[in-house]
């Protein structure tokens, strides 16, 4: 009687309401019905395209606002919104800065496999969507309109689709593994950004119920943009792959805090190029 007088409430967050403590990233987290998940990220890197003195340096901030939700227990959709500030310098000229709206991002994803309905181990996606031209053309901080492959959005309407994979111990480790690519076509003034084909590893141990490690690899390759003449732009595509080491934090309830950087340890770039870390940040939260 002592010990039924002064039990507490129980309380569930989204992770246990599907069976599985386990900390999961915005995009793969377990689906089930009416899970509806909000995310904020920022995402810092750079960029150099050409040589010291004629080339162009870009520092560049993306900061995206996500939402998905759950209509029924295999199909997840979501939207993303991006707001992209650019710091551009191009000797020897000032440093302008960039400021504008992204294209909005629409998908669909559907669990094409599970071995079991509760707390499955292993599951597959497979993942579609398209990426409109929402995005205003804009100007620089001098006034001057920004050149095609500067501006925040791209003008061209842009599918993508790919598959991932996750593993659940359903204790300390899980692995995730994705793919994906992305179809570009011609936006402003006939210019066409590269067509990508993305992927990422990564191995998650989680020593406490609050907090998880990752560590794994992401890889990109990109065609040389083109203009109107179908000509390519000299010092754009290659390959580059990252070094990638994330922290994830519960401090309560069902919101999440993930913090991660991206080193690159592989660069094949076409031209003179050179890309930097990226440092990102992102912080979600599960409304149901």
């Amino acid at each position: 009687m002592a010990l039924a007088a002064t039990a507490r409430r129980a309380a569930a967050c989204a992770s246990c309401g599907c069976g599985d403590p386990t900390l999961t990233a915005t995009g793969v987290e377990r689906p089930y019905k009416n899970r509806i998940r909000v995310a904020w990220e920022e995402r810092y890197g750079s960029l150099t395209m050409g040589d010291d003195e004629t080339g162009e340096h870009t520092q560049f901030l993306r900061s995206t606002l996500a939402a998905s939700w759950t209509p029924w227990k295999r199909l997840t959709i979501g939207a993303i919104l991006p707001w992209v500030t650019s710091w551009i310098q191009r000797p020897p000229g000032p440093q302008g800065t960039v400021n504008g709206l992204g294209d909005l991002e629409l998908a669909a994803r559907l669990v094409v496999f599970q071995e079991k309905s509760f707390a499955p181990h292993h599951v597959i996606w497979a993942m579609g969507g398209l990426k409109f031209p929402t995005g205003p053309r804009v100007t620089d901080s001098m006034g001057f309109v920004v050149p095609p492959d500067d501006q925040p959005g791209s003008g061209s309407w842009d599918p993508f689709g790919g598959i991932t994979y996750a593993w659940f111990s359903g204790e300390l480790t899980s692995f995730f593994a994705s793919g994906a690519l992305r179809w570009t076509t011609r936006g402003w003034d006939g210019y066409r950004r590269g067509s990508s084909i993305v992927g990422s590893l990564a191995f998650q141990l989680q020593p406490w119920t609050w907090g998880a490690l990752q560590l794994g690899g992401d890889f990109v390759w990109q065609q040389s943009d083109t203009l109107m003449t179908k000509r390519a732009v000299p010092n754009t595509g290659g390959t580059t792959g990252y070094l990638a080491v994330a922290f994830l934090a519960n401090p309560w309830r069902d919101l999440l805090i993930r913090v991660a950087v991206d080193a690159p340890l592989l660069m094949d770039l076409n031209g003179t190029q050179s890309v930097g870390p990226q440092v990102v940040a992102q912080i979600s939260y599960d409304f149901n």
